[in-house]
């Protein structure tokens, strides 16, 4: 009995504090919110990958992912190279158009990491005027042919 009125009154308190932190937020009307993504896809080319995708958050849409101009370029005597390129997200209300930038390590083994920046280029449909930036992480397993990678961002509709 008390263990339940110690868990009801945690509860109330943990619910207090969260609507004392969101009631202000949505309150301020600030348009900028964040965009989950998550992504599976396997290469294609040697410069491109293809897949699908799911976002939620700021927008909620899944389809069809598309990799263009992926390059690493070698990046010293270290076994790291600088990872660029250009993804397109097909989701069924548009399409989201961003560019990428970042590392990529280790390039000497079949599995790698890629972390790096990424921006909002263009959208179309419901996605059109959409802007913000983010971060990403992708693993890849070359003996399997699978890129694993999920992206982070602050939008602004």
């Amino acid at each position: 009995m008390i263990l339940n009125r110690r868990v009801a009154t945690v509860s109330l308190v943990v619910a207090g504090a969260v609507a004392a932190v969101v009631a202000p937020l949505a309150a301020s009307g600030d348009a900028t919110q964040r965009l989950y993504l998550g992504m599976n896809l396997h290469f294609t080319g040697p410069d491109t990958t293809a897949g699908t995708f799911v976002v939620s958050g700021a927008v909620a849409d899944s389809g069809t992912a598309d990799v263009r101009d992926l390059t690493i370029t070698p990046a010293g005597p270290a076994d790291t190279g600088r990872l660029s390129g250009t993804e397109t997200y097909m989701g069924q209300q548009g399409t989201i158009v961003t560019r990428f930038q970042g590392d990529a390590f280790p390039l000497s083994g079949p599995h790698e990491v890629g972390t790096g920046r990424f921006e909002i280029v263009s959208g179309t449909r419901a996605y059109a005027g959409l802007s913000g930036q983010g971060t990403f992480e992708i693993v890849v397993d070359a003996t399997t042919n699978q890129l694993i990678g999920t992206e982070v961002a602050t939008v602004e509709p």
